[in-house]
């Protein structure tokens, strides 16, 4: 869905993603993953977002991943603006850039922006990501581990 896999020059997978349309019907570093729910995996957008810490989803994507939030974990982060929201954290498996894995994600009926958001924990340890706002083109290139 959107992606354009190539290999970059040190032989690494390369994944290109051609910037989607935002609500306002700009281009904007939107992306599809897969989450997997308990018995099928389930295509979700989520705006990436270089500057979040944690990934963000609205709460009825908990729902549908069977999340119970009263036995995640409460913290609260801060936005842009300087507020604080807060967050229901739980692992979720996840498929992207070619590649399954755990990752950290928060829920949140609080956010109120219109889309999840994609942060950096878990992600960003994993993918080389690099925005070409010119092209339009999130590139993501998966890291070795040390």
């Amino acid at each position: 869905m959107g992606r354009v896999p190539s290999k970059a020059a040190s032989g690494l997978r390369r994944v290109e993603f051609p910037y989607m349309k935002d609500a306002h019907g700009h281009d904007a570093p939107i992306i599809y993953l897969q989450v997997w729910t308990g018995n099928r995996w389930l295509y979700l957008q989520a705006y990436v977002d270089s500057g979040a810490s944690w990934s963000v989803f609205h709460v009825d994507v908990a729902q549908l991943l069977g999340i119970k939030l009263n036995k995640a974990k409460r913290r609260y982060i801060a936005l842009g603006n300087g507020s604080m929201i807060p967050i229901y954290l739980q692992h979720i498996r996840v498929r992207f850039a070619g590649v399954e894995f755990l990752a950290p994600a928060g829920f949140s009926d609080a956010l109120r922006v219109g889309f999840n958001l994609l942060g950096r924990a878990g992600f960003f340890t994993r993918f080389a990501v690099s925005f070409n706002d010119r092209a339009r083109v999130l590139a993501v290139t998966r890291l070795t581990r040390k």
